[in-house]
């Protein structure tokens, strides 16, 4: 089985393409006395002593470990903000959704104009990727994030 292990403020994961389904995840992953294991897309925690099979019912999957058991994301959008709350597991596309939900209900936003957003650390140009979860970018110590939402560019031609 191929599992994708990612760690806090870290976006890129560890592979391991071949893992027998008897492994234990504490073989793959490291844990440290205040980290949960979780598993990336739906916020369950996971105890590292169950085995890969256990986990992922025979199939690939994600995980990551992190300190915080929630995120405070402060989503930022041509001079608005709006708070997101999520687990270090939510996976990016899931972050944006809401803050477009956000910004709809507290500034107003058309849900028409939301079609092109796409997520962004400050002070940066390259584009989040959506499958990824939020917590591999918040550093290790820290259950806070801020990012921009902003019209991506699309070449035209």
């Amino acid at each position: 089985m191929r599992v994708h292990a990612y760690a806090a403020g870290t976006p890129t994961a560890s592979t391991h393409p071949d893992v027998d389904g008897g492994t234990c995840l504490r073989e793959l992953v490291v844990i440290e006395a205040a980290d949960i294991a979780y598993k990336v897309g739906d916020g369950t925690e996971i105890d590292v002593e169950l085995t890969i099979a256990e986990i992922f019912d025979g199939g690939p999957g994600e995980v990551i470990v992190h300190g915080c058991r929630e995120i405070m994301i402060t989503v930022d959008y041509t001079g608005k903000s709006v708070p997101v709350r999520a687990r270090p597991s939510e996976r990016l596309s899931d972050v944006r959704a809401q803050a477009v939900q956000e910004l709809v209900r507290q500034h107003g936003l058309d849900p028409k104009q939301s079609a092109d957003l796409v997520l962004r650390l400050p002070g940066t140009t390259a584009e989040l990727p959506e499958a990824s979860p939020v917590g591999a970018y918040v550093a290790k110590g820290t259950c806070a994030l801020t990012l921009d939402l902003v019209h991506a560019v699309r070449p035209q031609g």
